[in-house]
């Protein structure tokens, strides 16, 4: 049924009505006249509101005779209030929770305990589960002020998350009771210990990592204590550049063929995935994960892999056409060692 309002119109003139209903591309539905005054026939609702805001019913007598589809929205309204309710609830729960940290994520640790930091952080109310109102820079100020170990501090929020990065302060203390050794292959020309014991002497000829002057070891106390090895030490150095060269070799070329492999995954599950069976035997793949929502709140993930399919093929290369090349190379390589 098209019309909402069924009227009776009584009034003299009726076809003036129906000209200026027509010229306002009002539509009429089941247009009964019993007589010359009277007539009765259906109105849309929002055609009933236009020719109530152009008065082109206000010279006539107008009763309502019956109304259609008016009243579905306070029934349905009604009926389903339990949904409407429930929709509500759900999307003020959103908003609420959106705002309130979930977790609080402490990175770049070692020595630090976390506890430490997640209990030094509930005392300005930085908690998880609540609505935190301490801004990045105070909570960031808040915990370099409060931890003498602590360097650096960067504070951000990722959706539902609340992520602390935290470098600590190095250790101004460094006792290294390590043997002094030959950083390069080479030849002593002299060698003066301070502190020490020498395992070499001026004309040796040593190889990188060969022990130079090892730590000298004294009684304190009936007790064996280790002095840090320190020398003088003056030598000729030489470094060389190693290049492999393979005649034969089998290298992978693209076809230019791919196929793609989606899935969507919620908290580590798989949900679904679209695209068929892999058919590649040799390949190159790149991945790449992305969360749908941007907020964590719902961490839904979808994981896209794209094959590139390859074939092998053998390279033959000669020696001495590539001799030149590889001198130079593998000089280029000795001098980027050099100190």
């Amino acid at each position: 049924m098209k019309y909402s309002y069924y009227l009776q119109v009584e009034g003299l003139n009726l076809n003036k009505l129906f000209n200026s209903l027509y010229k306002k591309n009002i539509k009429i539905y089941n247009l009964i006249r019993p007589n010359f005054k009277t007539c009765q026939f259906g109105l849309s609702f929002f055609d009933y509101w236009l020719a109530k805001k152009y008065r082109l019913l206000k010279s006539f007598k107008v009763k309502i005779i019956n109304t259609h589809n008016l009243g579905f929205l306070s029934c349905g309204f009604i009926k389903h209030i339990g949904l409407y309710l429930g929709a509500v609830c759900s999307i003020v729960f959103i908003l609420l929770i959106s705002n309130v940290t979930l977790k609080i994520n402490v990175l770049g640790l070692s020595t630090i305990s976390k506890q430490d930091i997640v209990s030094s952080l509930s005392e300005i109310g930085v908690v998880a589960g609540k609505i935190i109102k301490k801004t990045n820079e105070e909570i960031e100020k808040y915990l370099k002020e409060n931890n003498a170990n602590i360097s650096l501090v960067s504070v951000a929020r990722k959706g539902t998350n609340l992520i602390v990065n935290i470098k600590e302060k190095e250790s101004s203390v460094v006792e290294d009771f390590s043997p002094i050794c030959a950083p390069y292959n080479m030849v002593v020309n002299s060698i003066n210990v301070v502190q020490g014991v020498a395992k070499v002497k001026a004309g040796d000829v040593v190889k990188k990592g060969d022990v130079l002057v090892d730590p000298k070891i004294v009684l304190t106390s009936g007790k064996a204590t280790q002095l840090k090895p320190m020398a003088n030490i003056s030598a000729t150095i030489w470094i060389t550049g190693n290049i492999q060269f393979k005649t034969e070799e089998t290298v992978y070329v693209k076809t230019g063929k791919k196929q793609t492999i989606s899935c969507f995954e919620w908290n580590g599950v798989q949900l679904f995935s679209s695209g068929a069976q892999l058919k590649f035997e040799n390949y190159e793949k790149k991945v790449y994960n992305n969360y749908v929502f941007e907020n964590m709140f719902i961490p839904l993930r979808l994981n896209t892999v794209t094959y590139y399919e390859t074939k092998p093929e053998k390279v033959v290369r000669n020696f001495e056409e590539n001799k030149t090349d590889l001198i130079l190379e593998s000089k280029k390589l000795a001098y980027q060692k050099l100190p």
